[in-house]
């Protein structure tokens, strides 16, 4: 098969989930464009982060990835020339670099200079318009999928299918093949002897077939478990974003710590729907969890406010833990015992209802201890004894005797400036 550029000499965001967001929500709007405005569309896959930001290519019968356009993408808000100015220098050396179809900068701010006067400095390149607009603002380019899904539904017959919560669902859905490629990208560089981020993003490529396949279901077929799943981790990546730039305007982050918190997050992404939902309810012991329904999804599910004050809050403050989330997120003290991060972010005034609300969920759900911990980190509540705090006794005749709730009744919740400065 033939390589038009040596995976190791590109530069991907790729390693950075947090910074792709925008970028892959702009590679699915040129993609939902294509197949409803270009006849040969379906001869195309996306290749996300490699050519460039994203590439529209084109796969031989001899497997040789072909270059149709080119695409750079800067979500920034300067709308100052100057600012992109070495950004339109270098999609111009790729034009040259690997000839094409054409070369697009997609920017999510008008800028200062107009449409002309930047063709007339850059001439082999042209800004991709949305419409009449020459960029496409951040909280704009989820309507803009949802308008070629529309228009997409309409030119297919499927105008019944056409109401705001199935195009949401479509929407999301073809967001999953996106995202699910940059986590498939993530998953090969941690393989043993597989590939490197780069080399990922230059050989994964997705097919435009298979987005247009989402698009031709019933989309009431899409709104199950595994959907709202999907939308509780796209809801999980926005508020971690939100998280980062939050810490960024109170204090100076080292890259220790982003490096730390970007594993994390990465960690959550590559998680299937099962080990997505086991995710949630190890965390979240005080609350139920039911994302079957819209109703679940919306009342039974972390928050943001619990997500970012304290399990992200738990995890910046804290070394990074013994191994990933899901399978050994433990820390342990001075004398040895096992501490875990949770999602519990009310204040101590609530220790009782929480402890309750344990206790009740254990007895209905017969959820398990996560990672056979020996305290549950808060926010702010410290309680010695889960079932003592509530004043509910159990007595164990025998250790082989000991269930789900004699487990729990061994458990400890303890809050993170109590713990932290002990955390080894």
């Amino acid at each position: 098969m033939k390589q038009l550029i040596d995976p190791n000499d590109i530069h991907t965001a790729a390693a950075t989930w947090s910074g792709f967001i925008y970028q892959g929500k702009i590679a699915l709007y040129h993609t939902l464009y294509l197949i409803n405005n270009d006849p040969n569309s379906l001869d195309y896959s996306v290749q996300l982060d490699s050519l460039e930001d994203f590439a529209i290519v084109k796969i031989n019968i001899n497997g040789d990835i072909l270059p149709v356009s080119l695409h750079q993408v800067k979500a920034m808000k300067s709308n100052l020339y100057s600012s992109y100015n070495d950004a339109f220098d270098k999609l111009e050396k790729r034009l040259l670099d690997f000839p094409c179809n054409g070369a697009y900068f997609h920017l999510s701010t008008q800028n200062e200079k107009t449409v002309a006067q930047i063709k007339a400095l850059h001439p082999t390149i042209d800004l991709y318009m949305y419409g009449i607009n020459p960029y496409c603002k951040l909280e704009e380019i989820d309507k803009k999928c949802e308008e070629q899904i529309e228009i997409f539904l309409d030119n297919n017959a499927l105008n019944h299918q056409n109401t705001n919560n199935n195009v949401l669902a479509l929407r999301k859905s073809l967001e999953a093949i996106i995202n699910g490629q940059i986590i498939s990208i993530h998953a090969c560089n941690h393989m043993n002897n597989g590939l490197t981020i780069r080399e990922g993003a230059y050989h994964l490529v997705i097919p435009f077939s298979s987005f247009k396949e989402v698009l031709i279901k019933d989309p009431e077929t899409l709104l199950n478990e595994e959907y709202f799943l999907f939308m509780t981790k796209d809801i999980l990546n926005i508020n971690y974003t939100s998280f980062c730039t939050e810490l960024d305007l109170q204090t100076k982050v080292s890259d220790v710590d982003k490096s730390k918190l970007d594993k994390y997050l990465q960690q959550i992404n590559s998680f299937d729907s099962n080990e997505m939902l086991k995710f949630l309810i190890s965390v979240m012991p005080h609350r139920e969890v039911d994302l079957s329904s819209i109703m679940g999804f919306k009342e039974k599910n972390i928050s943001g406010e619990e997500f970012k004050d304290a399990f992200l809050t738990i995890l910046f403050e804290l070394v990074e833990a013994k191994g990933p989330i899901g399978q050994n997120l433990l820390w342990n003290d001075e004398v040895g015992s096992k501490f875990t991060a949770t999602a519990i972010s009310s204040g101590l005034s609530t220790a009782y209802a929480v402890c309750k609300r344990i206790y009740q969920n254990i007895n209905n759900t017969d959820i398990d201890v996560p990672y056979e911990t020996d305290a549950l980190i808060t926010s702010d509540i410290d309680v010695d004894n889960i079932i003592k705090k509530i004043n509910i006794q159990h007595e164990v005749e025998a250790a082989e005797s000991l269930n789900n709730v004699t487990k729990w009744s061994k458990i400890s919740l303890v809050s993170l400036p109590k713990i932290k400065n002990s955390i080894k």
